[in-house]
């Protein structure tokens, strides 16, 4: 009699240890976009609806880092900054692009082996139109990066000693505008390519896409924000260069 007690009560213990186990669930998707609010910048950042959900989301004052599932792709973009990624292991691919709307755009794509943590941080300027970066084994979702302007390096072979000359950028006596053409606008160009890294073809024509870049940088230098490259934004532009 106890022995059939006793295995009625181990018959219990099992139906019960089974109707309990937890269920496996695949990683769920977001069904609607979610604001992510940053403080500095002050600016917000979207999470885009299908994104997988992450393994865990934490959001700094100025960063957001994610952990993507295996498998797993996120998606979170801005409207007012460009995006750059960080902290990628080589496992995954990282797309950023920029669309026509100026609207900077990520993909974190982690691979069915591994889980991807990613640091994803606002860049100081708006993207612009044309900008793609991606990366697979160690690439990154940066910005494609111009060549630098050319730096001629004199070695005096009898002192033993280098001199190293600075590239000087000649943009002209008059202020320089939109629609203005010419080799002042090109050494501006070349200017800008390595100040703020833009990545502008050197045509020597000036148009509203590189004053909008102008006039941001006006800004946060405390000059007028009119787009016009007059003697004072030339003159910090080229102290920006050393």
């Amino acid at each position: 009699m106890i022995k059939n007690k006793l295995k009625i009560g181990l018959m219990v213990l099992a139906l019960v240890a089974v109707v309990c186990a937890p269920a496996k669930h695949a990683s769920a998707a977001y069904s609607a976009d979610v604001t992510v609010d940053l403080s500095s910048p002050d600016i917000n950042l979207t999470i885009l609806s299908g994104s997988t959900e992450p393994t865990s989301l934490v959001v700094n004052t100025g960063t957001v880092v994610v952990t993507v599932p295996a498998s797993g792709t996120f998606t979170i973009s801005s409207a007012d900054r460009m995006l750059q990624a960080t902290g990628e292991s080589g496992f995954g691919v990282i797309t950023t692009t920029c669309s026509s709307s100026l609207v900077s755009t990520m993909v974190i794509t982690a691979t069915s082996g591994s889980s991807e943590a990613i640091t994803v941080t606002p860049a100081s300027l708006q993207c612009t139109t044309g900008t793609t970066g991606g990366g697979g084994g160690g690439g990154g979702g940066g910005t494609t990066t111009p060549p630098a302007a050319t730096t001629t390096t004199t070695t005096t072979t009898n002192t033993n000693t280098t001199t190293t000359t600075a590239t000087t950028y000649d943009l002209g006596t008059t202020t320089l505008k939109n629609g203005s053409k010419g080799p002042a606008v090109m050494d501006l160009q070349k200017l800008l390519n390595k100040v703020l890294n833009l990545g502008l073809a050197v045509d020597g024509k000036l148009g509203p896409k590189t004053i909008a870049v102008i006039k941001t940088w006006q800004k946060a230098h405390g000059l007028k924000a009119d787009g016009l490259i007059g003697a004072k934004t030339k003159a910090m532009l080229k102290a920006s260069a050393q």
